[in-house]
């Protein structure tokens, strides 16, 4: 097994197993952008993977970017999208939430064929009107569990949103992808986000402890790991 290597981040203090640990609101902001879930990498796809938690720290990461002035487009295929945590984490910034509400532009899908749609047609031109560079996909695989869409369909769709984000990797837009786990009733679907663990450039799981949240990242150089501590996440 390979070694595991701590974040090379300057954290408040660390576990006695030597796993980084962020303490603070600000620390996981500035954490994020510079570890494994970081949103200034040139291009690709990052997936983050694991519990429903992995919403949370998706929008975290879109707080981040829109809090360095950056435009981000979160499209949602699951309704996850929270202004009140947004809110919250640009005041632990010393910043009007809804001047960092105005950099995230936030597009919803209820169906697959809409979520499908979002990423073909749509994503493109919003890139283009926001002079964005970072998407966020918050559960495109949600809409696509849905068994009375028939199998073939499913597979039809499945395989045009990844390459469309194929396309998005090779024209320098980075991509995370935030999507929990394949519920038990998605059958053989739940191979879907195996086939977006075999395009992103990067992963993170994630996985939730009494002490706190561990991600750990394959893919890059060598693996990492860190660590959210509870009281911190339960404040988010």
């Amino acid at each position: 097994m390979a070694q595991v290597q701590q974040q090379a981040i300057e954290f408040p203090f660390r576990t006695e197993g030597g796993g980084a640990v962020i303490e603070a609101p600000r620390h996981l902001l500035a954490a994020l952008r510079r570890s494994a879930v970081s949103t200034d990498q040139p291009k690709g796809l990052v997936l983050l993977s694991g519990p429903s938690s992995v919403y949370r720290l998706g929008l975290c990461a879109a707080v981040d970017r829109a809090l360095a002035g950056e435009p981000v487009l979160y499209l949602a295929g699951a309704n996850v999208f929270d202004p009140f945590l947004v809110g919250r984490l640009a005041r632990a910034s010393r910043v009007a939430p809804a001047h960092v509400l105005q950099q995230i532009h936030v597009s919803r899908a209820f169906t697959c064929h809409q979520m499908v749609r979002l990423v073909t047609e749509c994503l493109p031109s919003a890139l283009r009107t926001y002079d964005a560079r970072f998407v966020i996909l918050a559960g495109p695989l949600d809409t696509l569990y849905d068994q009375s869409v028939p199998e073939a369909e499913a597979m039809r769709l499945i395989r045009a949103m990844m390459e469309a984000l194929q396309h998005m990797a090779e024209q320098a837009i980075q991509v995370l992808c935030v999507s929990p786990l394949a519920p038990p009733e998605s059958g053989g679907r739940s191979r879907f986000v195996a086939a977006l663990r075999a395009q992103a450039r990067r992963v993170i799981d994630l996985c939730e402890a009494e002490d706190g949240l561990w991600l750990q990242e394959e893919g890059g150089p060598e693996p990492r790991r860190w660590m959210i501590p509870r009281p911190l996440w339960n404040r988010l």
